[in-house]
């Protein structure tokens, strides 16, 4: 496993269990672990997916494709994080398509082995159940925020929400967003000149200061009390 368990212990799905506990139940488990360049298509929209998706290295993003060509980011996850959960027990066609941001490594367990574990792994499956309730939890509340951006009224607004949801647990306000420029104005419906022309107005009000991702957002007047 190498430094592979080393992520497998801070993925949230295996919270609460000892590296002994994930290794002997990822090496009695029909697992994959698949390999993908850069702008590799992961999961297909359209496709049905009945495996659990963990990102061992790299980034994936997923997107959705209007019928006029307009590409949306629904999510993008890092090394540590799970795609599929949601999806992989539902039966439905998967609503998005997902793509290798750079070179990746995915490991992928069956749905049926977290919820149905067997043998000795069936002391282990409350607590399994436990972290993939509370994981589709916190992808419940993720998408919920990301309604509340695209339905919000002016780019500004968009924009605040946005980048609110990370400066609120991040010391000092200053903090580094996932998204390239690209994919920031994906997430909240705009086109990049326009997210760049916002942006460059805010920071000479001093409503935030920007370096690429990486963000401080000015409180003096409350700005993130929306």
């Amino acid at each position: 496993m190498g430094s592979n368990i080393e992520v497998l212990q801070k993925t949230k799905l295996f919270t609460g269990l000892s590296e002994q506990e994930i290794m002997s139940f990822i090496e009695n488990t029909p697992v994959k672990y698949r390999k993908y360049k850069r702008g590799e298509v992961v999961i297909t929209e359209g496709e049905k997916n009945s495996d659990i998706g963990i990102i061992l290295s790299g980034q994936i993003v997923a997107e959705r494709v209007s019928p006029n060509g307009e590409v949306t980011i629904a999510s993008t996850v890092e090394a540590g994080g799970i795609i599929g959960e949601i999806l992989s027990g539902s039966g439905f066609l998967s609503p998005v398509t997902v793509i290798a941001k750079e070179k990746t490594e995915i490991l992928f367990i069956p749905f049926s082995s977290l919820v149905e574990p067997k043998g000795i792994f069936a002391a282990i499956q409350p607590t399994l159940i436990k972290n993939l309730i509370l994981g589709i939890s916190n992808k419940y509340f993720a998408l919920e925020h990301r309604v509340s951006v695209m339905s919000a009224g002016t780019i500004r607004k968009k924009i605040m929400l946005y980048l609110c949801r990370y400066c609120r647990s991040s010391p000092g306000y200053y903090f580094t967003v996932p998204h390239s420029r690209e994919q920031q104005a994906a997430y909240i419906g705009c086109d990049r000149t326009a997210l760049s022309r916002e942006l460059a107005a805010m920071k000479r009000e001093g409503i935030i200061e920007l370096n690429k991702n990486s963000f401080k957002v000015n409180l003096k007047n409350n700005h993130c009390k929306i």
